[in-house]
């Protein structure tokens, strides 16, 4: 049947109203001609009758009841059987909510028309396809064309520039089924909720998929890909639910990837890589989606217990992946429960690896929440260098929150090395040492070394956790802030920051340090700290090697403790002995065997302790001295108690005197700064 509507510019709308595939209408026929002799309109005949007419059709549907065919597997739905499949080559719209107008809403999963062949829109331009079930659709060419309210449908769009996948308006997205992007740009992909979106490109062959949109910045727009994947005969997962491979300019916003459609659950137990990037990808932009639930469940035979996957996978090539404003692991309701092996793991590739890795940022909302993952919130993989890890709040997870792995594919904590000459995951660059943390109201005093390359400038970043990491080292929860230090000329530089903000009673802290070409450290030890007042005066005397010695403090000074506030010195001297100068009448500023004396008379005098650091005939600056005040003062490192030491509300001055062979006598020491610390209860 065809039915004309409008007036001036007046549209033809044909009705299909059977489900038999016939033709009895041939050559060049255009809609006028419709029906056939049959007096019935097949879908065949409505998509040669359109493609023969000028202008643009709509193709609906008015199949009765009494024709509807395979009602065991397509319950309440008519069943279109096209030999071959159905194919137009010019402008139509294709709309089967007509026959739910017609025959009602006998299909509430979905649409009440199914395709049962591929449907294919070929060199079509601004071409429509709407309401069906079931019905695979392939558009090749063409331009602008817009797949939407389909249910249960696999789509997938090759070289065809500027289609729409789906909608922001209700009923537009398609659900069920999967998005495939392929050797397609300026797609855009939203509304959508479905198991998968691959979006592939050829760069070698010249077809990138570039500027590609999935997701955006509404509600609306936003896509929900529940999870993709399968299973070997052997029982091993695999399957990534957004497939990135020769991308440029890819932005994916706003998306829920891997969960159920509200967030609080797995979504598929097959999937092994929420997205996965793979072959050259250059300027993809990963924006504020929610990326959980990614964990592959073995089955039997073979792998049953097991689980693998990673929430986001970068492999291959390329330059330029930023992944900010993310929730890595995270359900609906924030809680980090749904978390992959790995949150974001950067993998190897023979031909890699991809340059300009970005992960947070300092600017409000560019931080990524990774938690809740078993193993590395961020695994940096030894070929990388540049990964720069910025402002992001990493916590809960079973192993590091950042890993640099090494060349021997070494994971967990690497130590820091002198001058930093190590390679791996980020050149394994050196963390900073924190060596007294307090705080007062709103600000955070954070005292440190880091000893990394000489004469170059690092960001430092500063974090605060609930608890340390039980390697010791990071995580990251709460930014508390970023600063920068600038190293000597023996790869040391001393930091004394203080940040605007606020952290809970009882919390630790730790830093990283970012270097000029991008490269993050693990995050260094995490130090408790202190709401006890704690200062740095006077001046450090300059070694014979050049280096300055750094006086800091971890912990609390207490009465009542035995144990727990060290005082220490980095930056002296190998293998060399040294003692602790204290006492309680005030400061000073004397001269005094080349450098200055810091604490006024009556002057005491510690145990003498060793530096230790690099073995014998070496000469360096890696030696350190400490001793715990709070052990010192109760007596427990072998003295009496000193009472003096002991009374709440003392304050305590305090300098490091060394042996440093290196100046002629009487100027062969080595003397710290000053630092005072008040006893608190």
């Amino acid at each position: 049947m065809v039915v004309v509507v409008g007036g001036a510019h007046a549209q033809q709308l044909i009705h299909v109203d059977t489900s038999a595939d016939v033709i009895d209408f041939g050559g060049a026929r255009q809609v006028d001609d419709l029906p056939g002799p049959d007096g019935k309109v097949s879908l065949a005949e409505a998509g040669l009758a359109s493609d023969n007419t000028p202008g643009v059709q709509t193709i609906g549907f008015q199949v009765p009841h009494s024709e509807w065919l395979y009602q065991w597997l397509f319950p309440g739905r008519v069943v279109l059987r096209p030999f071959l499949g159905f194919r137009t080559f010019d402008t139509v719209i294709l709309d089967a909510t007509t026959q739910t107008a017609f025959t009602g809403d006998t299909n509430p999963a979905g649409g009440e028309v199914v395709i049962w062949q591929q449907t294919y829109l070929v060199d079509n331009v601004g071409s429509v396809m709407r309401g069906f079930d079931n019905s695979p659709v392939s558009v090749s060419g063409g331009s602008a064309n817009v797949i939407q309210g389909n249910t249960q449908t696999n789509i997938d769009v090759y070289d065809s520039p500027f289609t729409v996948v789906g909608g922001a308006n209700p009923g537009e997205g398609n659900t069920g089924g999967t998005i495939k992007i392929d050797r397609s740009s300026d797609n855009v992909v939203i509304g959508n909720t479905v198991q998968r979106v691959r979006v592939l490109g050829w760069i070698a062959g010249g077809q990138p998929a570039a500027n590609v949109r999935v997701g955006g910045p509404t509600l609306g727009e936003r896509n929900h890909l529940t999870g993709y994947g399968t299973w070997t005969s052997e029982g091993y997962p695999g399957g990534t639910t957004l497939q990135v491979f020769d991308t440029v300019g890819l932005l994916v916003e706003n998306n829920w990837i891997g969960t159920t459609p509200d967030g609080m659950a797995q979504g598929s137990q097959a999937s092994t890589q929420g997205i996965g990037f793979e072959g050259e990808n250059y300027g993809a932009l990963i924006r504020d989606n929610r990326i959980a639930g990614i964990l592959g469940h073995g089955i039997g035979p073979h792998y049953a217990g097991w689980l693998v996957g990673s929430a986001v996978d970068i492999y291959g090539t390329g330059n330029g992946i930023t992944l900010v404003g993310n929730t890595i692991g995270l359900n609906a309701n924030d809680e980090p429960v749904l978390g992959s092996i790995t949150g974001i793991a950067l993998r190897d590739y023979y031909l890699g690896p991809v340059q300009n890795v970005v992960i947070g940022g300092t600017n409000p909302g560019e931080g990524n929440v990774i938690a809740g993952h078993s193993s590395p919130g961020i695994s940096v993989a030894g070929s990388y260098s540049g990964v720069r890890i910025h402002g992001n709040s990493i916590h809960e997870n079973g192993a590091l929150g950042i890993d640099l792995v090494d060349a021997s594919y070494t994971t967990g904590v690497t130590p820091n090395d002198l001058l930093d000459l190590d390679q791996g995951g980020n050149g394994l660059q050196n963390f900073p040492v924190l060596q007294a943390v307090t705080t007062s109201g709103t600000m955070v005093r954070a005292q440190g070394l880091l000893q990394s390359t000489p004469a170059a400038s690092f960001t430092l970043d500063f974090f605060a956790s609930a608890a340390a990491d039980p390697s010791g080292f990071g995580e990251g929860e709460q930014v508390l802030g970023s600063s920068s230090v600038t190293t000597d000329a023996a790869g040391n530089g001393a930091f004394d920051v203080s940040l605007a903000a606020a952290m809970p009673a009882g919390w630790s802290v730790t830093a990283t340090a970012t270097a000029a070409d991008g490269s993050t450290s693990e995050f260094g030890k995490a130090v408790s700290a202190s709401s006890c007042s704690l200062a740095t005066y006077c001046t450090a005397k300059v070694n014979s090697l050049g280096c300055t010695p750094l006086i800091a403090a971890n912990g609390s000074s207490s009465a009542s403790s035995p144990s727990g506030f060290v005082i220490d010195c980095v930056g002296v001297r190998n293998q060399k002995l040294g003692l602790l100068f204290y006492g309680v009448n005030g400061p000073a500023a004397a001269p005094f065997q080349g450098g200055t004396l810091c604490v006024a008379a009556p002057i005491k005098r510690t145990p003498l302790v060793d530096s230790g650091g690099s073995a014998s005939p070496a000469n360096d600056c890696t030696g350190r001295f400490a001793i715990d005040m709070n052990a010192f003062a109760a007596g427990s490192l072998g003295g009496a108690p000193l009472p003096e030491l002991s009374v709440v509300g003392t304050v305590v001055h305090t300098q490091w005197w060394g042996r440093d062979p290196g100046f002629s006598p009487p100027h062969n020491t080595t003397l710290s700064a000053g630092q005072s610390y008040t006893v608190c209860d």
